[in-house]
């Protein structure tokens, strides 16, 4: 194989040939410290995808944030933002990302970025040419480059000025990292005991994130009681929570009856019909009315029936952030006039019984002469147009006294001044199987009534109904 002149096969010297399989040697050796062994070798990059919370940040910060964006941790430990989801919080926007971590495993054969394990709770710096932002991992895994965005529908109750609540609409939508995280679905307007403030109830779907069992708005949990901020540039809402899922604003109607007193000017103003608005919204409208004297000329007590537009974020209907029941007091209001009256009867506009006119008698015991002579038949009381009580008959007698002698007699004797009035009188009753009221309080023998007849109150006791 090897001639006299010491070639190989004749042709190549062997000392070449000894080199050249030394270099091929070395350059193997080489590859395979770089590359890694294929027998098992520590050397193959390893992933672990992380959530990383960056708590609030500038917007200017918060725009930058993308991804793609790359940071290099030392010799073969690098950090690739793959997802982003950015919230409102306060004057800041809150940011979390979704970050993959690409590192060989340590001497332990286990997975380490930057000398440490990806645990929770560990702090971890994105710092680019544009930008630095840290910190916290709330979430690690061994899949998923995306972060676990979910869509949940909340009913949120807050307050808007007069001019805020003019440019909320139906389709409005925040807009944060190239995502819409809030979009409005539906909202009802009611008004407030300031005149430029409005309640706002609307419904709206949002882009959650979730790691656990319950999704969060940005740092939100989406639970009752809570506070989400919706900030569309046109205006700015923070609202509770009323109700998580269930779609749709739960608007419904609820028909009350309110018991209330007002002045007499505001009470003829007071028709059917009448409704209450809100930027253009009607919220509530008029049914029926009944008002009654009061012996003051210049009040009235009225009852209302009332349709509510009301919504029901769980159990019972709420009107204006109070619930409609027995009881509550609920406001109404036009350019005209406005009251506030108490909830006497629900899922009902009129009194209870049928409404229908009775003869009744009266009696005015001991009357001045001057109330006694001013009572006549004829007389009415008169509402808006409507007779609520006549006096058919009135008879006026002397007044009996009872008088003791000197001697210890008891005389029976008339008085000298005082008089004893009978009325016959024609009243606006209901009745029903629990008996009659008039101007709704029940009336029976023995109770005292009050007719207005505008010139003169009368005070008397039923004697017969």
């Amino acid at each position: 194989m090897i001639d006299d002149e010491g070639r190989l096969f004749g042709v190549v010297n062997v000392v070449d040939v000894l080199v050249v399989l030394l270099v091929l040697a070395v350059v193997a050796g080489g590859a395979s410290l770089v590359l890694g062994t294929g027998d098992g070798g520590t050397s193959e990059t390893e992933v672990r995808y992380a959530t990383v919370d960056l708590g609030p940040q500038p917007s200017y910060v918060a725009n930058l944030v993308e991804s793609g964006d790359l940071v290099e941790y030392g010799e073969a430990n690098n950090l690739t933002v793959t997802d982003v989801y950015v919230t409102d919080e306060g004057n800041h926007e809150r940011v979390l990302a979704r970050v993959k971590l690409e590192s060989p495993p340590n001497e332990e054969g286990k997975f380490a970025f930057d000398g440490e394990a990806p645990r929770v709770g560990r702090e971890l710096t994105i710092a680019t040419n544009e930008y630095r932002a840290s910190g916290r991992i709330t979430a690690v895994s061994e899949t998923d480059s995306t972060l676990n965005l979910v869509e949940r529908t909340v009913l949120l109750e807050g307050t808007l000025s007069m001019e805020e609540a003019e440019r909320l609409s139906a389709n409005d939508s925040v807009v944060r990292g190239n995502e819409t995280i809030a979009s409005v679905e539906s909202f009802q307007l009611y008004g407030t005991e300031n005149p430029n403030e409005r309640r706002v109830i609307v419904a709206v779907d949002l882009l959650a994130h979730q790691d656990d069992d319950r999704p969060q708005f940005g740092s939100t949990p989406l639970r009752l009681g809570e506070s989400v901020e919706l900030n569309t540039g046109e205006y700015s809402l923070s609202g509770s929570i009323l109700r998580v899922g269930g779609g749709d604003l739960p608007i419904t109607e609820r028909d009350v009856l309110l018991r209330t007193g007002m002045s007499a000017d505001d009470a003829a103003a007071l028709s059917v019909g009448d409704e209450y608005q809100v930027n253009g919204q009607t919220v509530a409208t008029v049914q029926s009315v009944d008002a009654y004297g009061t012996g003051n000329p210049e009040r009235r007590l009225v009852y209302v029936g009332v349709t509510y537009v009301t919504y029901e974020p769980r159990a019972q209907p709420q009107f204006a952030g109070t619930v409609v029941r027995e009881g509550a007091h609920l406001p109404f209001r036009t350019d005209e006039y406005e009251f506030e009256g108490r909830v006497v009867r629900e899922n009902a506009l009129e009194q209870r019984g049928e409404e229908t006119t009775r003869t009744v008698t009266l009696e005015i015991e001991n009357a001045q002469p001057d109330l006694a002579g001013s009572l006549e038949a004829g007389m009415a009381e008169r509402i808006n147009g409507e007779t609520i009580a006549s006096l058919s008959n009135v008879t006026v007698e002397p007044a009996d006294v009872v008088l003791t002698s000197d001697d210890g007699n008891v005389y029976l004797r008339e008085h000298p001044v005082e008089k004893d009035v009978e009325i016959t009188a024609e009243l606006q009753v209901r009745e029903s199987i629990n008996g009659v009221t008039y101007k709704g309080e029940p009336i029976r023998p023995g109770d005292t009534i009050l007719i207005d007849l505008g010139t003169v109150t009368v005070r008397a006791t039923v004697t017969s109904l």
